[in-house]
């Protein structure tokens, strides 16, 4: 018996944080921006980070949403992530749920469900300040 692994993804990185990133396929082919008078978040690689974990947290969701009966369309989730580079945990991250026609109860269960399964979530457990707010 044979089980199929995942793909690996694969991404190319020029220059740190002043440079670029790109995938080996199709896909991306970002430049990073340091932050500005005219844009004061820049492009960094939070904003990737968080990308990647609003995206894994919101399959999440919607899919204990489904498992528990409830409409899985319309649901997005929002990062806010913050780097933190002397402090004891590298970033802290806001991540911010709407789950149109839920109510707070059962979204919050949800929420939690999903904070348990995603991967982002088991991968940065204890090393990352996360808040998750429903919005």
């Amino acid at each position: 018996m044979s089980t199929s692994l995942p793909p690996i993804a694969e991404t190319i990185s020029q220059g740190g944080r002043a440079g670029s990133v790109e995938t080996s396929e199709e896909g991306f082919n970002l430049h990073f921006k340091a932050p500005s008078e005219k844009n004061p978040q820049g492009l960094t690689p939070e904003h990737l980070f968080g990308a990647a974990w609003a995206a894994c947290f919101n399959g999440a969701v919607k899919y204990i949403a489904k498992e528990s009966g409830h409409a899985d369309e319309g649901i997005t989730v929002t990062a806010r992530v913050q780097l933190h580079p002397n402090g004891p945990q590298p970033f802290s991250v806001e991540l911010l749920v709407s789950i149109p026609d839920l109510d707070e109860h059962k979204a919050q269960h949800v929420v939690n469900k999903a904070h348990a399964m995603c991967a982002y979530s088991k991968a940065t457990k204890g090393n990352v300040s996360v808040k998750i707010t429903l919005d």
